[in-house]
């Protein structure tokens, strides 16, 4: 479209269309329809207040947002000189058009003036606003609205190509002063500095529902979000909670259930995260060497399961998850994005425990991204079967396993850091199904980019991996530092027959079902791995050893493994020396580095978590 043509488009007739495809968030850039010259080429854009985690059709007043967007230009309009060109309208304010040096002027309808004259690649990044404060710049309660394009050549004689639709920067306006819907208020009562409302429990929330961050949430009893029943996700009742928002429990079995008719959205930020915690958590309390304090967040969702029916109930709430015989492994159960989870897990009995974190047959349209447990009583986080991917999980403290699988999971996680605790036990537990070790599928999850600092505590009963029931996994650019005392089970212990078997017969037949490659381990945990300190449980002695396993892993090392740093868990230059090999697939990010954190300066759990007191 030639730009005196432009002037008649949707942008200067002031039409705007509701942002297609965003719905409530997402977990990658929505798409927005793409008009004018090139019609190969592909526009993505949203508002994110977590740096791209996810994307909110409204941001809150007081968060720092950015509106930001991705380029893919046609293929013939790669490598040529061109100008990209941003074009908003704020409000009832009119149109401004943003130029070089991020000035923004008023638009008159008809000059293409571009942000950026550059060479145009494959795909251009195009941030709209920076660290956008509703409050701070007047606009709360204001929706921005903005569109994108390039050109090549000329201006003034160049068709552009452009969004045909906006992307949309909806910034809420203030919050009420009364509790929102499915909440009540505690007269006289303030947590974190807030005043306190109260989330109704027993029967199950199924209403949409809001909680904001001007008041601290309460709940004394299991909270339950939406039906107990399989639901699309149209259709699936939604908690959404704003960044900085504080939610605390009372002391016992009290856990918030998102059941598979509900969603939950937990929009943290690097600045202000979204807090689970105890009641016990306040100041002039010391809470801080505490676990099994309340329940946790249990999720649920309709993925697969290779349980006999494809079904399997919660722990300690009771609710079904699962997709059945007619799984949906895209099902969505919201976003967790900068989350703190504190002080969680409870125990009924052995076999009947509430983890910091299940994710119970959640599905891979679901967004987990920047989470932290810290000291849970059970397992900080356990993926009960399902497809959901993750990044950025950071475990201090947990009393069992930091992270844990079973039920046939098979989703994709990177950036994993496991801070252990003097009386925990593995940094990974790793189950296909003990009742059916050869259940298909099986579980087989594909891990890059963790690292598990262990605890000279962790002698009687803990590993880095126990690794059994017949799971199967693939790891890459794995550190194991910190100290892995000798004991009778050691560092790595892989045990039960059918692990083995299918596995591989012999060490020469290993068939990439099971390996951990592109790692490196330390000396001690090396060690640990050979004669009894590995317990091959079923055959006695088992076909290969842990240690023989290790050593036929591609491009894995036995060595100096140097973390450090402000909180003992960033490489240093030994580990940053080893090359990273990271799975070719789009999930994950292509570091140059092994482990979970490059470097303090790269530290990505700096700002967001919790770091206080841990045994």
């Amino acid at each position: 479209m030639k730009k005196e043509l432009l002037k008649t488009s949707a942008l200067a007739t002031g039409v705007a269309i509701a942002l297609a495809s965003i719905g409530a968030h997402a977990a990658t850039q929505p798409s927005l329809s793409t008009a004018g010259a090139a019609t190969t080429a592909k526009f993505y854009g949203g508002a994110t207040v977590n740096d791209g985690a996810s994307y909110l059709a409204e941001v809150p007043a007081e968060v720092a947002a950015d509106l930001v967007a991705t380029i893919t230009p046609a293929s013939a309009d790669v490598g040529k000189k061109g100008g990209i060109v941003v074009i908003a309208e704020v409000g009832n304010l009119g149109f401004f058009t943003k130029l070089s040096g991020g000035i923004w002027v008023p638009w008159d309808g008809a000059s293409i003036l571009p942000t950026v004259t550059k060479t145009l690649t494959a795909s251009e990044s195009v941030s709209v606003l920076d660290d956008l404060v509703g409050n701070d710049t007047s606009l709360a309660g204001l929706t921005i609205k903005a569109y994108v394009g390039y050109y090549t050549g000329d201006p003034s004689v160049s068709t552009i190509t452009y969004t045909s639709v906006p992307m949309e920067m909806k910034i809420a306006g203030k919050a009420a002063d009364t509790c929102p819907t499915n909440t009540t208020a505690l007269s006289g009562v303030t947590f974190a500095g807030k005043s306190v409302c109260q989330i109704a429990s027993g029967d199950p929330i199924l209403t949409d529902t809001h909680l904001t961050n001007n008041f601290s949430y309460f709940f004394d009893g299991n909270v339950f979000v939406g039906a107990d029943a399989d639901t699309a996700v149209a259709d699936k009742v939604k908690l959404t909670i704003d960044a900085g928002t504080t939610i605390f429990a009372t002391e016992g079995a009290a856990a918030l259930t998102v059941r598979r008719g509900g969603m939950i959205f937990a929009n943290g930020s690097k600045d202000h995260p979204v807090i689970m915690t105890s009641e016990l958590d306040v100041a002039g309390i010391d809470a801080l060497n505490t676990r099994g304090t309340w329940g946790g967040l249990v999720v649920s969702g309709s993925a697969t399961l290779n349980s006999a029916d494809g079904f399997g109930v919660n722990e300690g709430v009771g609710d079904t998850y699962g997709g059945g015989t007619s799984p949906r492994d895209d099902d969505s159960s919201g976003a967790l994005t900068y989350l703190q989870i504190k002080y969680a897990g409870y125990a009924f009995s052995p076999t009947n425990e509430l983890n910091s974190l299940a994710l119970s047959g959640v599905g891979n349209g679901t967004i987990v991204d920047f989470v932290q447990t810290h000291n849970g009583a059970d397992d900080g986080i356990e993926f009960y079967g399902g497809t959901v991917n993750a990044k950025h999980l950071l475990s201090t403290g947990s009393d069992d396993d930091a992270v844990d699988w079973v039920l046939g999971y098979s989703g994709k996680l990177q950036h994993i850091l496991v801070d252990q605790t003097n009386s925990g036990d593995n940094c990974i537990e790793a189950d296909n199904l003990s009742a059916n070790p050869t259940a298909t599928p099986r579980s087989m999850p594909t891990i890059s980019n963790m690292t598990c600092v262990g605890s000279s505590g962790m002698s009687t009963k803990g590993h880095a991996f126990e690794l059994k029931a017949g799971t199967g996994m693939k790891l890459s650019n794995i550190v194991l530092g910190g100290v892995f005392p000798a004991g009778n089970e050691g560092c790595i212990r892989i045990a039960g027959t059918d692990t083995f078997t299918q596995s591989g017969a012999t060490i020469a037949e290993l068939n990439g079902t099971l390996e951990m490659r592109d790692s490196r381990i330390t000396t001690q945990c090396s060690d640990n791995l050979e004669g009894g300190s590995v317990t091959l449980e079923n055959p006695a002695g088992g076909p290969w050893s842990a240690f023989d396993w290790y050593g036929a892993q591609t491009n894995s090392t036995v060595g100096d493994v140097d973390l450090g740093g402000k909180n003992g868990w960033a490489n240093g230059s030994t580990l940053n020396a080893i090359p990273a090999n990271i799975p070719s697939d789009s999930f994950f990010d292509q570091v140059d580095y092994i482990g979970a954190v490059k470097d303090d300066s790269s530290d990505w759990t700096q700002g967001w978590s919790f770091t206080g007191y841990k045994d």
